[in-house]
């Protein structure tokens, strides 16, 4: 592949599978850190059962490698580390029977209808 400037490109990640589902919650935040060291701006947007993944005390439910330390936790952290900015659908959170305050810090709160202006605004948009 041709070597190429990404630095300043918007990458959304539409993250729409969550606790029952452990191994499917693994690659977004893979490639949304990816994203981030190859210097693009990049939000992972969570909604339907993806939000359930950041309701607190979950994600260290999820073990995502067999024999290793590395936790659905481990990766939410990593990617906020990374300066990926986690937000989650207000209307899903309705749908868990969820609060602000269940919610793991360093996560925002979004209006369905900021997924259709942040989709418009973004380079590009994954959907997992």
């Amino acid at each position: 592949m041709e070597d190429q400037d990404h630095e300043g490109k918007k990458i959304l990640v539409i993250q729409t599978h969550g606790v029952a589902t452990p191994t499917r919650t693994y690659s977004p935040l893979f490639y949304a850190m990816a994203a981030a060291a190859m210097e693009m701006e990049v939000m992972v947007w969570f909604t339907m059962d993806g939000t359930n993944q950041l309701k607190k005390g979950e994600a260290e439910k999820v073990q995502l490698v067999k024999d290793s330390n590395v936790n659905l936790k481990t990766m939410l952290e990593m990617a906020m580390d990374s300066e990926v900015e986690l937000r989650v659908c207000q209307q899903s959170l309705e749908l868990w029977d969820m609060q602000p305050e269940d919610l793991i810090d360093g996560v925002d709160i979004l209006g369905a209808t900021s997924i259709i202006d942040l989709s418009l605004s973004y380079d590009h948009v994954m959907y997992f």
